[in-house]
């Protein structure tokens, strides 16, 4: 078994992510243990009024679940807001961008898989 949490995994704090407003915090749990396609899983919270920046992904697809907290994502040209428990994918080609709207801390996991050639 393979076990990774907050005792395990320093939190980072990043300012901008992705040309983004704000800071974000940041756990990678797991990175370099996958056998699969899978790039990693990471916890992030982003604070009110902080966001991750309209980025583009090539070769990848990211699948966002939100588990606390309210904001906007924007996925190509559509916006929508987004609560916890809704679940995004951003396909290779795709951009995205996430803001948190709310007053709260906006918690929220990302997984990326590689896609395989």
């Amino acid at each position: 078994m393979i076990k990774k949490g907050h005792q395990e995994v320093e939190e980072i704090r990043a300012e901008g992510s992705h040309g983004g407003e704000g800071p974000c915090f940041v756990r990678t749990l797991m990175q370099t243990e996958f056998d699969s396609s899978l790039a990693y899983i990471r916890e992030i919270v982003l604070p009110p009024n902080s966001s991750i920046g309209f980025h583009k992904h090539e070769g990848d697809e990211e699948l966002y679940y939100i588990v606390s907290g309210n904001g906007v994502m924007t996925v190509d040209h559509e916006k929508q807001l987004v609560c916890p428990g809704d679940a995004i994918l951003t396909k290779s080609g795709s951009s995205h961008g996430l803001k948190n709207t709310g007053g709260n801390d906006l918690k929220f996991f990302v997984v990326c898989c590689k896609l395989r050639s």
